[in-house]
């Protein structure tokens, strides 16, 4: 398993969440890369507390979603879907996407909750986002929450092998 930075961006030029992790491998849906517990992260220039629980993510490929699945057990969410433009591969072992405020969460209990609908109405003026940027952070968010209420892949059965793989 290569290491792979994952590099999260804020109006593409502002760091935001970033991980020191390991890349999995790949399927039809993107590339998945390991988080182990004490996964090396930061926000912005400073360095948070390490990762506390396995996590897997999916890098969709040219798809306006990017996985972070905790897994069924998880302490608070299961899935949480950052809505985002597509992962861009800037070196083999560096991805960066532009984060776009939307977040679609699961909880434990099954609930899914669409998150930060406000800061997303905020930056679009704070960072100019383009009429495709909010085009593409709806249809995303919309088609993300399809998919979790409808239990389709990869975001189950999918992510929980790829996540088994790290054990």
């Amino acid at each position: 398993m290569r290491p792979v930075t994952v590099q999260f961006l804020k109006n593409p030029d502002i760091t935001h969440w970033g991980f020191e992790a390991r890349w999995l491998g790949e399927d039809e849906w993107g590339d998945w890369i390991a988080v182990p517990v004490g996964t090396k992260r930061w926000k912005g220039p400073q360095v948070v507390t390490p990762t506390a629980q396995p996590a897997v993510f999916c890098a969709a490929r040219d798809q306006w979603w990017h996985l972070h699945y905790n897994g069924r057990f998880a302490e608070t969410y299961s899935h949480f879907v950052d809505i985002a433009m597509p992962a861009v591969w800037v070196t083999p072992n560096r991805y960066e996407l532009v984060d776009l405020d939307l977040d679609v969460a699961v909880h434990t209990d099954g609930t899914i909750e669409i998150q930060d609908e406000d800061e997303f109405e905020i930056h679009q003026v704070a960072y100019d986002y383009t009429q495709e940027m909010i085009d593409g952070a709806k249809r995303a968010t919309d088609w993300v929450v399809s998919e979790l209420r409808a239990r389709q892949e990869p975001f189950f059965d999918i992510a929980d092998a790829w996540l088994s793989r790290m054990t």
